[in-house]
């Protein structure tokens, strides 16, 4: 199915826009269907993974071959705040917003705008979607 080669969104025929409306209630369907079995298998791999890391740290095992593949206990580390209202002190006196990462809250911004507060820097745009429902 082709969607951009033929036509132009805006000079579309009925009838292309149709056949595509179709095509991706298919393509829709199949990746839902796909995507709920990968949550299936995920989950168990999951379940798997995490009984295996207590099983190789509370028996301190090393690792084990098996089928000439060796699967063991890795570590690594990461930094994780410990005291917040200190990290944030710090970064109110340094500056140092780099240590952050930015992503907006946007409930925490709709629950202000809800309460017709303003929230400096941030503005609504529209997202677009399709939905998809009996009629």
């Amino acid at each position: 199915m082709s969607t951009t080669a033929e036509f132009t969104p805006e000079h579309a025929p009925r009838e292309h826009v149709e056949e595509l409306i179709k095509f991706w209630r298919t393509r829709r369907a199949e990746r839902l269907e796909a995507e709920r079995q990968a949550r299936v298998l995920k989950n168990e791999e999951d379940a798997a993974k995490s009984f295996l890391i207590e099983c190789f740290k509370q028996q301190k095992l090393e690792g084990m071959i098996i089928d000439g593949r060796s699967t063991g206990l890795a570590t690594k580390t990461q930094p994780s705040v410990a005291d917040k209202e200190a990290f944030l002190a710090y970064i109110k006196e340094t500056g140092q917003l780099d240590l952050l990462q930015f992503r907006l809250a946007t409930g925490a911004v709709q629950e202000r705008w809800n309460n017709d507060m303003e929230v400096p820097g941030v503005e609504e745009i529209e997202l677009y979607d399709l939905f998809d429902r009996k009629s």
